[in-house]
């Protein structure tokens, strides 16, 4: 099975470069630029590179809950001095207006209910009146049963009616407070979706707010590496975006099944942001340290490795050797290992010291000349 895994992972890889390499000129005399790298052993303890995603701790969709067309976005003031509606990127405050729908229809409904509910009390109290003095009728035989079935049946829907009334009440009132929308929790604006005129609907989403305080760093191993990562383990991690720091994190969770479409394990890191330099969609760097790779003695760049021409199956690398004053390539076939990231454990067919084509492996032949670049 991982034997199969790498397989599709290489020819994923180098099937593009297949594809253009067969329509090479025989008789060009281009000199190929490549990159190459030193084969070195690596130690028991060598670290493998990762790239990771920072992502918010938690995120919230603000959806309208009425209809109506924007009235208003809340305004604050830019770099500039002016105000400006708000906007990605922004601070936002618990229960802040960040928008209004138009509530004129809203505001009659709520009159309109008040009013209803007025005039069902109204009816309420004549009802339960002429109900009070029915029963000490009745009881005193001087009330016929009919009519006292009549009192008691309007006692009945005057009350039903006051209920009906207050849940409409509460309700118009309930509408009126969704034109305004609030965020239920301070955080950082991702994402607006409106402007001032938009027709909204219930459900229509009106902002994306994300917490930042703290955020998650995420990234993917293989299963070769998943024994080297533990819950609680602290990760150190970089970004390009904020030079010269770096971030302590902890691993607060571990996926317990690999991605079923590129069989990798999901790894997060939770890492406490109060300054709020880690922004959601950084990309941030960082290394897992491996107990276990003695026998990974060479470990590669997976772009280095193309098919081998004397095996089916088999997989192979190119080295450069300089003579006569020319650089020229050797194709030399490998026995592979294990992935670690982007890089893949070469067992057996390479030397240390040697030097192997790492960028343009894919557009040589052995026995060509090429060049080096640095």
């Amino acid at each position: 099975m991982m034997k199969t895994a790498i397989k599709i992972l290489i020819l994923t890889l180098i099937m593009p470069y297949l594809m253009t390499g067969c329509g090479k000129d025989e008789h060009q005399k281009t000199v190929t630029p490549v990159r190459v790298e030193k084969v070195t052993i690596q130690s028991e303890n060598a670290s493998i590179r990762y790239t990771a995603t920072v992502n918010p701790y938690s995120q919230v969709n603000l959806d309208f809950k009425v209809d109506g067309y924007v009235l208003e976005i809340l305004q604050v003031e830019g770099a500039d001095g002016r105000m400006r509606d708000i906007q990605e990127g922004d601070n936002v405050t618990k229960g802040l207006p960040l928008a209004l729908v138009d509530p004129t229809e809203y505001l009659a409904k709520v009159v309109e209910a008040k009013s209803q509910l007025t005039e069902a009390r109204a009816t309420q109290q004549k009802d339960t009146e002429a109900y009070n003095r029915a029963q000490i009728l009745y009881a005193e035989k001087s009330m016929i049963a009919p009519e006292y079935d009549r009192a008691v049946k309007n006692y009945k829907v005057s009350n039903a009616q006051v209920k009906a009334a207050e849940a409409n009440l509460i309700e118009a009132d309930q509408n009126l407070s969704y034109c305004t929308l609030r965020p239920p929790s301070n955080g950082v604006l991702l994402k607006r979706n409106i402007e001032v005129g938009t027709l909204v609907r219930p459900g229509s989403e009106g902002f994306v707010l994300a917490d930042v305080t703290s955020v998650k760093v995420l990234f993917s191993v293989p299963d070769i590496v998943l024994g080297d990562v533990r819950l609680g383990q602290v990760m150190e991690v970089t970004t390009e975006s904020v030079k010269d720091t770096l971030f302590l994190g902890r691993i607060t969770e571990i996926a317990p099944a690999a991605n079923t479409r590129s069989r990798v394990f999901n790894v997060e890191i939770t890492i406490q942001n109060p300054e709020n330099l880690l922004k959601p969609g950084m990309i941030a760097s960082l290394n897992v340290f491996k107990g276990d790779t003695a026998d990974a003695v060479f470990l590669l760049p997976l772009a280095s490795i193309v098919r081998s021409v004397n095996s089916q199956d088999g997989y192979a690398v190119f080295t450069v050797e300089e003579s006569d004053g020319k650089t020229r390539t050797f194709r030399k076939d490998v026995k592979l290992g294990s992935v670690y990231g982007n890089k893949i454990a070469i067992i057996e067919g390479l030397h240390e010291g040697e030097q192997v084509i790492t960028i343009g492996a894919q557009q040589v032949r052995s026995g060509e000349e090429v060049s080096i670049i640095y």
